[in-house]
């Protein structure tokens, strides 16, 4: 029989993952939650009575009942709906006096959020860096950002022999499309 989980290791489980959202959770936890709270029993709270904590109408439930696995797809349900997060799910299970599922999957439960953050993380810090607006003016930057013409190995003369390559190819492919017939617009600057 496992242990009793003590009114601190329940607050701190829930503030730890009171923000993460129910995607969190892994399949094993979710099945896991199912067999606990589908079962109905006189004694215990099961997944209605969680389901009216959330916030679900008469209708709704009965129409989770018609499901296999209706506290999977509770959760499928809740998880879209506003407020919904890992740490307002184990606030219900406590409020329903659900401290065994605490004491059996909040090990489980903890280990998914870790995961789950470690990942949002790794993600965050393979977007490539970039600023907040892109706009015209001058750089905020003390740098001044950019490339410039000093940055040209052959000086300002390179950048003006590119800009007229780019201008000759740019005439000569729509001279050439224009003995076909065919149309191509390519806006060009007279500057």
């Amino acid at each position: 029989m496992a242990a009793e989980v003590s009114p601190a290791e329940s607050a701190s489980l829930v503030c730890s993952t009171s923000s993460l959202p129910l995607a969190a959770l892994n399949v094993r936890v979710r099945r896991r939650l199912s067999l606990f709270l589908n079962v109905r029993t006189q004694v215990a709270a099961d997944w209605t009575a969680l389901a009216e904590e959330m916030g679900f109408e008469y209708l709704e439930i009965r129409h989770l009942e018609m499901h296999a696995d209706p506290m999977g797809k509770l959760l499928d349900d809740w998880q879209g709906r506003p407020g919904a997060s890992v740490g307002r799910l184990l606030e219900l299970l406590t409020k329903l006096g659900r401290e065994d599922v605490l004491v059996e999957l909040g090990p489980s439960i903890e280990e998914d959020c870790q995961k789950y953050i470690l990942k949002q993380q790794q993600e965050e810090s393979e977007k490539p860096l970039q600023v907040p607006a892109v706009d015209s003016s001058d750089p905020r930057t003390p740098e001044r950002g950019g490339i410039t013409m000093l940055d040209d190995p052959l000086g300002a003369g390179g950048w003006w022999w590119l800009s007229l390559m780019i201008t000759y190819k740019a005439r000569n492919v729509t001279s050439r499309l224009s003995l076909h017939s065919a149309s191509l617009q390519v806006p060009i600057r007279s500057d």
